[in-house]
């Protein structure tokens, strides 16, 4: 019990955990996460290592669940307290959650990554809860860190332009790589003559299983990749690279975009892995990046909000944003700085292992020191009905709705005399009266009367309340309305 490891922590070998669910996962970023509790765990404690159907071993002092359902059906039978690893699960598994955190006592933990999360727990429970712990997970300090830029660049083959933003990430609709390259092309727009490039890492999912309104996705981007032309300025590299040449990838990056509407995003490593490498963050100001980002000093956060049809983020204040930082080295000099001792400070392997281990070792005192205490779920509100808005689908975005506006970083906006109005997405009229939005993550179709015509097709380009006050478009009923349905983006 005296034996300190690398990490400074206490060896407790004669503490043991049982592990389940703990086989490698076919999600990259799951997959990492379990790397991490290993060495942590092992670093700390004895394992054993439970193959599925197999029972939990006699003496063991805690259980800790990573992935799957088995953890859940032990709960009952095993009177030692568990700690279950939520990953994406408060968002994309809230139903079957909703049969299982009934059997939990408040011994029980359940790690979560980020304050949206025990948002939602908070309200799941009635009253006392089991407990929540916040569980940061680190960057790799000897592989994540600056760079000198140039030799970067010129490893990509991206030296001949100037400026460099980035986008990293599963190619998936809701990771809103499409809106990155929109946001790139105004940013080429703004700066010209100076040359901007755009740098994408990621694999094509096509068959992602959830609110994948859009499963010709590849072709998607093909075709705004040529509608915006941008071939020359877009460099393309899969997921895949070596880790030097991915750590090379951010270090050559002036801003790195990350405009999320993955509805599960809980953490998001691509951000710390950036900021770890010198590179401020414009991202969406969801979920876990409303933890990791500081708006103002290692990068800015775009307003992010529930509608009918899905989420909205307020992108032409990242595009703002971003211009800033592309523009005033000695701004983006300042950010990088702080970025580095962000993602140092907060999300190296000492304090995340230390923070879980931790959380083991007060559940297995809190079971220890009193009996358990059942805890009582609050009663769950009906799924709305869908909106008619999307697609149909099985699970439709109705069903994740209510816990992804904790996500959300606030409501729907009101918009004021200076506020900026615009489409969400172009509009194209599918049939007579119905228009849908070029959007691949949420491609809503709306019916619009000749008033609502006239608004939307001023509102293709920014304008503001007081402009549409003056050339007499401005109805307020008729705006909050298209802001709540998701036809309509607000930003100050």
């Amino acid at each position: 019990m005296g034996v300190h490891d690398k990490h400074g922590l206490a060896h407790c070998a004669a503490m043991r955990v049982a592990l389940l669910g703990f086989g490698p996962h076919p999600w990259p970023s799951v997959e990492r996460t379990r790397r991490f509790y290993e060495r942590a765990l092992s670093a700390r404690f004895t394992l054993d290592v439970v193959e599925e159907g197999t029972p939990v071993p006699e003496g063991v002092d805690a259980v800790l669940s990573f992935s799957g359902r088995w953890g859940w059906e032990e709960r009952p039978r095993v009177q030692v307290p568990f700690l279950f690893a939520m990953h994406g699960g408060p968002i994309l598994e809230q139903e079957a959650l909703a049969s299982r955190l009934g059997t939990l006592d408040r011994s029980d933990v359940l790690l979560v990554n980020c304050t949206s999360d025990i948002a939602i727990f908070r309200e799941v429970f009635a009253g006392q809860t089991p407990h929540l712990c916040q569980l940061p997970l680190p960057g790799d300090a000897a592989l994540f860190h600056p760079r000198e830029k140039t030799e970067c660049r010129e490893l990509l083959g991206i030296e001949s332009h100037e400026l460099v933003v980035g986008f990293v990430g599963r190619l998936v609709p809701q990771k809103n790589a499409h809106r990155f390259l929109r946001m790139l092309a105004e940013l080429r727009r703004r700066l010209h003559p100076r040359r901007v490039a755009g740098v994408v890492i990621g694999n094509y999912w096509v068959d992602y299983p959830v609110l994948n309104y859009t499963p010709d996705y590849p072709g998607e981007v093909a075709r705004l990749i040529s509608g915006l032309q941008l071939t020359d300025d877009v460099f393309y590299f899969p997921a895949n690279l070596a880790d030097e040449d991915l750590a090379s990838a951010y270090a050559a990056m002036d801003v790195l975009i990350h405009p999320t509407h993955s509805i599960d995003e809980n953490f998001g490593y691509v951000p710390v892995e950036a900021m770890a490498c010198g590179v401020p963050v414009v991202g969406a100001a969801y979920g876990g990046l409303k933890d990791t980002v500081v708006p103002g000093e290692t990068g800015e956060l775009m307003p992010t909000w529930v509608t009918r049809s899905g989420l909205r983020s307020d992108f032409l204040h990242g595009v703002d944003a971003a211009e800033r930082l592309l523009k005033d080295e000695t701004l983006r000099q300042r950010f990088s700085e702080a970025a580095v001792r962000r993602a140092r400070a907060h999300y190296n392997e000492e304090t995340c292992a230390r923070v879980l281990c931790e959380a083991v070792e007060g559940a297995v005192k809190a079971r220890r020191e009193g009996p358990a205490r059942p805890l009582v779920l609050a009663p769950r509100p009906p799924t709305p009905e869908p909106s008619g808005l999307l697609p149909s689908l099985p699970a439709p975005w109705e069903f994740y709705a209510r816990e992804v506006r904790h996500y959300a970083s606030g409501p729907v906006p009101v918009p004021g005399p200076r506020s900026r109005l615009s489409l969400a997405a172009p509009l194209t009229e599918e049939s007579p009266g119905v228009w849908r939005l070029e959007d691949a993550a949420w491609p809503a179709r709306f019916r619009l009367d000749a008033a609502g015509r006239a608004l939307a097709e001023r509102c293709r380009e920014p304008v503001t309340v007081a402009g549409l006050e003056r050339e007499g478009l401005w109805h307020r009923e008729r705006v909050e309305d298209f802001l709540q349905q998701g036809l309509l983006l607000c930003g100050d």
